[in-house]
């Protein structure tokens, strides 16, 4: 199977290319999240190294948030855009679970996070082994406290992310008694988990329904201002 993977739900833009025995994968950290303007250049770029043409893919793989907004929408909206112009499945999967899926075992628990702003982050905890993550929590946007139920009787700790080194600090000063580290021995990079998380994820449940878009897990800026600014004009 020919697939196609990419994350866009942060500063980094990763994609990855799995074509049987031959594997592509390609971070970039652009400017000011360029990501509009150099993702599908990039595309292409990955599937010539490759030896693919679009035509060629089987598959197409993303990360459905939670994450950046701006950057979720930009992904989103290019893969399928390709997916119902080539009439090819569209696989979705969540981004803190992809980034639990670069750890192929862990002796504890595994937290993904992944900065909110706001003083909150996007995160979720997992069990992982033999190359595969058991949830031990939903994915929230909230704190360190929002995990005390989850790493109940887990000792060690480990945080993964682009944000895992910042998490993995204050993690520690709320819970003294347990050991958190952020590297692991045993993992994958970042493209060969997407590839291998969006394969798993259409192998047992199909393609994302049309109407699949972007998951926020919060309301944007410009929505709650626009709430404000009804509910005030609902008082005059």
């Amino acid at each position: 199977m020919n697939v196609l993977a990419v994350d866009t739900s942060a500063t980094e833009l990763t994609l990855a290319v799995s074509a049987g025995n031959k594997f592509e994968e390609n971070s970039i950290k652009p400017q000011a999240m360029k990501h509009s303007e150099i993702i599908m250049p990039r595309i292409f770029s990955i599937l010539s190294d490759a030896g693919l043409q679009v035509k060629d893919l089987d598959l197409l793989v993303c990360t459905r948030g939670p994450g950046s907004f701006t950057g979720l929408r930009i992904g989103m909206a290019a893969m399928k855009g390709l997916a119902f112009g080539l009439s090819k499945p569209l696989a979705s999967v969540s981004t803190l679970e992809y980034h639990a899926r670069t750890v192929l075992h862990f002796d504890g628990a595994v937290v993904s996070a992944v900065d909110a702003r706001k003083n909150k982050f996007y995160v979720s905890a997992f069990l992982c082994y033999e190359g595969t993550c058991k949830r031990l929590m939903e994915d929230t946007d909230g704190t360190v406290k929002d995990l005390a139920k989850a790493l109940e009787g887990y000792e060690n700790v480990l945080v993964v992310g682009p944000d895992r080194q910042v998490f993995a600090q204050m993690l520690s000063e709320e819970y003294p008694d347990k050991s958190f580290c952020t590297e692991c021995d045993q993992t994958l990079s970042p493209g060969l988990a997407l590839v291998r998380l969006g394969m798993e994820k259409y192998e047992n449940y199909g393609p994302d329904d049309i109407g699949q878009g972007p998951v926020y897990l919060r309301k944007s800026d410009a929505e709650i201002a626009l709430e404000e600014k009804e509910a005030g004009n609902g008082k005059n």
